[in-house]
């Protein structure tokens, strides 16, 4: 765990300073945060608290795509395999 917690120590002298959109901007130019499991888990999330109001899984998977991407990517990254995740 030390070693873990001197790049965290690192990384919040890094960011010391910046808002918390700048920080998030800064570690995806940075390569830091990996974008394409940022994006999953957001549509992931975007997809559950549609269903969680009562849309059909379909329907909020539809609307999900509207907002980010294709109805294909999502579908893909809603019925991807848990493992893979």
């Amino acid at each position: 765990m030390r070693h873990e917690e001197r790049l965290l120590e690192e990384l919040r002298r890094e960011l010391r300073g910046l808002s918390t959109t700048q920080a998030l901007a800064y570690l995806l130019r940075e390569g830091l945060l990996d974008l394409r499991r940022a994006e999953e888990a957001a549509i992931r999330r975007d997809v559950a608290r549609r269903t969680a109001r009562g849309e059909k899984k379909c329907y909020a998977m539809g609307e999900t795509a509207y907002d980010y991407c294709s109805y294909e990517k999502v579908r893909g990254i809603i019925y991807r395999n848990k493992e893979n995740q």
